[in-house]
């Protein structure tokens, strides 16, 4: 994963995991990291016994300040399978932040 872009960091709520990030260049920006390009996704890679087994998400504050969290887990047994499916991730992330954008102007257009 680190050949790819990818950075591990810990994450404090994550223990149990092995944490990846990396930038995601996305017309949407994160509100709270609009001076960086995209979203940031994250692999949390676990280990139990034998079973090894990781999640993706991604998440992000809309610029009407709410905040998304995408979580995908059961995912395929292969990494390279699972990381395929992160534009669906960002593709979901764009459609609703379409819709906010719209719904703000419609809001800022009303008497």
């Amino acid at each position: 994963m680190l050949a790819n872009g990818w950075r591990e960091y810990p994450d404090r709520l994550r223990e149990y995991a092995r944490c990846y990030y990396k930038r995601f260049d996305t017309p949407t920006r994160c509100a709270c990291n609009n001076d960086k390009v995209g979203v940031q996704i994250c692999v949390a890679v676990s280990k139990y016994k034998d079973q090894c087994s990781y999640e993706i998400d991604l998440c992000g504050q809309l610029a009407d300040g709410t905040w998304v969290k995408f979580h995908n887990y059961a995912m395929p047994d292969n990494l390279e399978e699972g990381l395929a499916k992160i534009p669906r991730l960002l593709s979901t992330w764009e459609a609703i932040a379409a819709s906010v954008s719209v719904e703000q102007t419609k809001n800022n257009s009303e008497p």
